[in-house]
């Protein structure tokens, strides 16, 4: 049997040959409905793209695209921080572009990153646009995967990527609390279908399992990662029957929201409350008091991630993808105390 060709998918597909290439090489924008059409037709087909037709030279623009969820977050703007440095270090302008941790927001920056001709990307992706980004990553763009890695699966690495560790932050955190006498330990987890509220989660479960503390379901809450969801959470847990002695949150934004709306009850911190949170950032030693956080190294995760990124654009054809995992610490400051 013969190999299929582009003319073959584009039959099977319905389309012209000009939107097969397009949708094979992310040279301009294709829609969600096509796309998966030709994706269907390519894997009908088996269709195997001509490598030689793919890297045909294109002129080097020296820009990098970087998509975040948020440009408000600082912890992410540390990251953006350390990815800016070394891109201009290396005679790369950056560009930025949030996502709002919403997957068809991330699909359209993508698009217009693409259309723009960057070099390369550094993507925090918010799910769901896993196929697009490795279609990418194999037209010669190189990808980097940036805090949330939706892709790879234990050792099998395809994708580049440097996360946390979040796991080992949660658990290191909750038996910090436990260490001061805590049982009662509320998690405000964030979107219930993220992969990082997920990991932190499993980190805070697995701390009380291996402390012999039963998992209570009423102290995991879901709900968004912004300051009104920590704000309104607090609010909640505090005035049930089930109160808790210690809130743990999954990120600083949270935290901040927990903070507002105890000090707003006149609940002591930490006396009639503990407080911590996954993520430092450069106010959290000022707080009144100072929160103690899992220090996730927000300028470090984006300098790492734009070296890979430099040193992938330079050696792609003999790149092998790894994933880099950031330790991660607890800063130990006055946001916490025996119940």
């Amino acid at each position: 049997m013969k190999n299929a060709t582009v003319k073959d998918v584009a039959a099977l597909a319905g389309v012209s040959i000009a939107t097969v290439s397009r949708y094979i090489n992310n040279t301009s924008y294709v829609s969600e409905e096509i796309a998966q059409r030709i994706s269907n037709a390519i894997k009908t087909l088996d269709y195997v793209p001509n490598s030689v037709a793919i890297s045909l030279k294109k002129t080097k623009t020296k820009t990098i695209g970087i998509v975040i969820p948020e440009l408000s977050n600082v912890s992410f703007m540390d990251t953006v921080q350390g990815i800016s440095d070394v891109a201009i270090q290396n005679g790369y302008q950056p560009i930025i572009l949030s996502n709002n941790d919403n997957n068809k927001n991330e699909s359209k920056a993508l698009d217009f990153l693409l259309s723009k001709r960057v070099d390369g990307l550094i993507i925090a992706t918010a799910g769901g646009n896993e196929e697009k980004i490795l279609r990418t990553n194999k037209s010669k763009i190189p990808v980097v995967l940036l805090d949330r890695d939706t892709i790879n699966k234990d050792k099998d690495i395809v994708i580049d990527s440097v996360v946390l560790d979040n796991f080992s932050g949660s658990y290191k955190m909750i038996n910090y609390l436990i260490s001061l006498g805590h049982k009662k330990i509320a998690i405000f987890a964030g979107t219930q279908h993220s992969v990082i509220s997920n990991e932190r989660l499993e980190g805070y479960i697995k701390a009380l399992q291996h402390n012999n503390i039963e998992v209570n379901n009423d102290y995991i809450l879901f709900g968004h990662f912004g300051f009104e969801s920590g704000y309104e959470l607090a609010r909640e847990i505090v005035m049930s029957p089930l109160r808790p002695t210690a809130i743990y949150t999954v990120n600083n934004i949270l935290a901040l929201g927990v903070i507002s709306a105890l000090n707003e009850m006149n609940i002591s911190i930490p006396k009639g409350m503990s407080v911590c949170a996954f993520g430092d950032f450069k106010y959290a030693g000022v707080l009144n008091p100072t929160l103690t956080v899992i220090n996730q190294r927000a300028y470090d995760i984006g300098e790492t991630a734009a070296k890979l990124l430099m040193d992938k654009i330079h050696k792609y054809d003999t790149w092998k993808p790894q994933k880099i995992v950031i330790k991660t610490e607890i800063i130990i400051r006055n946001s916490c105390s025996n119940p």
